[in-house]
């Protein structure tokens, strides 16, 4: 029933698009409210939201012109076949050791250029999401339909048509030339799709996005599924007691929600609870992301994905927000121990590095969301303290 809900709220918000070729599925991290009330106050005019409006605009006019990119662009991926998403790991580096280079080794949190570099699809694949996400918002916000268009101009070139898409799968993702030709980890590259098709819910609303493309992405997505569900580094991923672990299940939880395939929502939402145990202190610390050297981000990117799986949960009734093991482990904890860090309260003690501000943007809509549900006056104050450090960005709405 909260599905159909939420998906009859999603439509009845919106007289741009009266007819669509399927019922929108609900939104995850975006609160559809405060994005109408946000438009509305631009249409008014209003200072606190007319910078970040401009601002996305440019950025958003600034990829107009540019041509799309494509998963066949870079060298040819070890399976042999150019439309699989081929990246070597972000952490993979060139031996020290040997004349060429090889085989690679990985040095944890520290990034290797080459990574995104035109020979591997990394840099290609995101920028064209961001690209889909920015002038899908931009769309939304300003109704100029030119954003729409470009954005399913690269949502065909990507994922649906045949002679360019890329394979669901990310078989040749996190490779390790010398050693593998691909990890399971390589499937956290997945992630930034989630926001992705939040985005393409709302460009489901102009008039350049089809029901032909809507049935091919959701097509897509349901194939990528199935593999993350049935193949060997999808199995390997869910075993992952870290971020990988979670986002495994939030990604299927999330692409299903978008698909409509809500048997595999659920069963994601009831595996959560067993995360919850694994990878939750009872001092609501993340165990597995506080050994990295960049410990503050990956706990907060961690926490990141239990908050879209609860949100998922909650759109078919199931709630993981307040979900309790019988020994007292509970998300909630996780808030509650990160937010004295991001008011300032207290300050990080872990890992080599104390990341920069992105990660507390970030941070910020999702600490909002949980100080909503909670009702708690604890993460209101952090979530105040980063308002007051950056303010209203139209571009870190989504949690």
């Amino acid at each position: 029933m909260k599905y159909i809900f939420y998906s009859f709220l999603f439509a009845c918000f919106f007289g741009v698009k009266c007819v669509f070729a399927q019922q929108p599925s609900p939104m995850i991290g975006f609160d559809l409210s405060e994005l109408i009330e946000t438009r509305d106050g631009i249409k008014k005019g209003e200072s606190s939201l007319i910078k970040s409006y401009n601002d996305l605009i440019k950025e958003a006019d600034a990829c107009l012109a540019l041509k799309p990119e494509t998963v066949t662009d870079g060298m040819l991926p070890p399976s042999g076949d150019k439309h699989d998403f081929y990246a070597i790991g972000k952490y993979a580096w060139p031996n020290p050791k040997s004349a060429d280079g090889m085989p690679y080794i990985r040095k944890d949190c520290s990034i290797n250029p080459e990574a995104n570099g035109p020979k591997f699809d990394l840099a290609r694949y995101n920028n064209t999401v961001d690209r889909i996400k920015l002038l899908s918002l931009a769309w939304f916000y300003s109704q100029d339909e030119r954003y729409a268009k470009k954005a399913t101009q690269l949502l065909r070139v990507w994922f649906i048509n045949e002679d360019t898409r890329m394979n669901p799968h990310f078989e040749c993702a996190s490779a390790l030339p010398g050693v593998y030709k691909g990890m399971a980890i390589g499937i956290i590259f997945g992630v930034t799709l989630v926001e992705m098709t939040d985005c393409v819910k709302l460009l489901s609303l102009s008039e350049s996005w089809t029901g032909k493309d809507d049935t091919a992405l959701k097509q897509w997505f349901s194939d990528y599924v199935q593999w993350l569900r049935t193949s060997k580094f999808g199995i390997q991923e869910k075993k992952a007691q870290n971020n990988h672990g979670t986002w495994y299940s939030a990604q299927i939880a999330a692409y299903s929600l978008y698909t409509g395939e809500l048997e595999y929502v659920k069963e994601m939402v009831e595996f959560g609870k067993q995360q919850i145990r694994e990878q939750i202190a009872l001092n609501g610390s993340l165990p597995h992301e506080m050994k990295r050297d960049w410990a503050f981000s990956y706990s907060v990117y961690g926490l990141r994905a239990f908050t879209v799986l609860a949100e998922c949960g909650e759109r078919i009734g199931e709630d993981l927000w307040n979900y309790k093991t019988p020994d007292g482990y509970n998300l909630q904890s996780a808030y509650l121990f990160l937010a004295p860090y991001l008011s300032g309260q207290k300050e990080w003690e872990w890992g080599s590095v104390r990341e920069n501000e992105q990660t507390e943007r970030i941070a910020l809509p999702m600490m909002k969301r949980a100080a909503k549900k909670y009702d708690s006056t604890i993460l209101m104050q952090a979530v105040r303290h980063l308002q007051t450090l950056y303010g209203k960005s139209l571009k870190y709405d989504w949690i």
